[in-house]
């Protein structure tokens, strides 16, 4: 699955006839097991109900992307590639279809007058539309949700390719805040069995070297897209992205066929650039400046999120790149030049305290060094910036307005010697 990128490559033309390779590294690796969904869903249907609408929508409302590559960083987890969480507005919450069903279809029980919470929970696992859901995050693809994407071409692994966020919806210490709310959102769940389940928060991991990093984005800005879907129901493959069962037909042989297009979920898609980073501006004393040339294109810069069940259609959901929240990641040896603490008083600023609990989020204090003024990062293991045999760090330029070397785009001049910044970079839900 990891291409190694030998440092010759990286300083010369050469590498460019191995782009070709990386740019297919990103393929459509599994489809989901749907055979027998339609079998599960007839038997299913004598003892459930088969109406009831889907009960949950989910979201996210802050995703980052961390540009590092390199040799045992894919074991290191303070190096993520994508991390996406709901920590502010995002989270998990009863839809109005479904609230409005349990209103117009459940009798309340004796000697209640009102449908009760307890009711709706017990009632929302005995529906077919609601079997066991757990919420699912993987790289998939735009018009093709069943298909996860993976730079191996072999079939998706838990925890690697696709990750499962919490537990089954169904599960009671899942659902009692969600029914509580009644509609609310809900991203904090404190009866979750582990600490890792009470939050809504997933990582994927994709680099093992600058061929993968460089793959992985043009992947996303083309073809792929960072995805929240539903694990499907029982004896559908454990990456199945649960399909709506209204989307079924019967086709000419008398079998059911769902649309494979559409899944319960969200999608994102992921635009990168090459584009001016605080700490560059800073540099050069606030004055307007743009990137040089050789600057790769990995700072996240745009996300568009769409409604897996109908994508053609505007959620009307606005994502923002701020430029203040692409942190430079800064060497260790380098952190007194370019990345220094940050004053402590500093925290009684309102609006600092803000910015480093966005920060937080995804990159916790005994993980990260950060100072939240210059926009910078310090990682405390590891590095971003070593050779390809894992041995010795390089030499980085962090101006972004002067050459660098990225071995993926090929080096005409031998003499420019450092290497191109990595970057953190944050967006937020509106």
């Amino acid at each position: 699955m990891r291409t190694k990128v030998r440092n010759t490559l990286l300083k010369s033309f050469s590498v460019v006839i191995t782009v070709s390779v990386f740019i297919f590294a990103f393929q459509n690796c599994g489809k989901a097991g749907f055979d027998k969904v339609a079998e599960e869903t007839i038997i299913d249907s004598s003892s459930k109900d088969t109406t009831a609408p889907f009960a949950y929508s989910a979201s996210f409302d802050q995703i980052t992307y961390n540009s590092c590559f390199g040799v045992g960083l894919g074991n290191n987890p303070v190096y993520f590639t994508l991390k996406a969480g709901a920590y502010d507005g995002g989270g998990v919450n009863l839809t109005p279809n479904f609230l409005s069903y349990v209103k117009d279809n459940l009798k309340p029980s004796y000697p209640s007058t009102e449908v009760t919470v307890e009711q709706m929970k017990s009632f929302v696992g005995e529906t077919v539309e609601n079997a066991s859901p757990t919420l699912q995050m993987a790289l998939r693809t735009r018009g093709a949700p069943q298909q996860v994407r993976n730079p191996s071409g072999a079939s998706p692994s838990l925890n690697k390719d696709f990750v499962n966020l919490m537990s089954d919806l169904t599960d009671d210490r899942i659902m009692e805040p969600i029914f509580r709310a009644l509609g609310g959102v809900v991203n904090y769940f404190p009866l979750a069995a582990n600490q890792s389940q009470r939050v809504m928060e997933a990582t994927l991991t994709y680099n093992a070297d600058e061929g993968m990093a460089y793959s992985l984005r043009n992947d996303l800005s083309n073809n792929g897209m960072l995805a929240l879907t539903y694990t499907g129901p029982v004896g559908s493959s454990a990456f199945a992205a649960r399909v709506p069962s209204s989307s079924s037909r019967i086709d000419s042989t008398g079998a059911t066929v769902m649309d494979m297009t559409i899944a319960y979920g969200r999608g994102y898609n992921l635009t990168f650039a090459a584009d001016i980073a605080p700490m560059t501006q800073l540099l050069h004393s606030g004055v307007t400046v743009a990137p040089n040339s050789r600057n790769p294109n990995n700072i996240l810069v745009s996300i568009q999120e769409s409604n897996l069940e109908n994508p053609s259609a505007s959620t009307g959901v606005i994502w923002t790149c701020a430029q203040a929240r692409r942190y430079l990641i800064v060497k260790a040896e380098d952190a007194a030049n370019y990345c220094p603490a940050d004053p402590v008083d500093r925290m009684a600023n309102a609006n600092y305290r803000r910015e480093l609990e966005i920060v937080r989020h995804h990159l916790p204090a005994q993980q990260w060094d950060v100072s939240i003024d210059r926009r910078c990062v310090v990682p405390k293991s590891g590095s971003c910036y070593k050779n390809v045999g894992g041995t010795a760090e390089e030499p980085v330029e962090y101006d972004q307005t002067l050459a660098c070397y990225q071995g993926i785009q090929g080096l005409a001049d031998p003499s420019v010697a450092k290497r191109c910044a990595q970057y953190v970079t944050i967006c937020l839900r509106n």
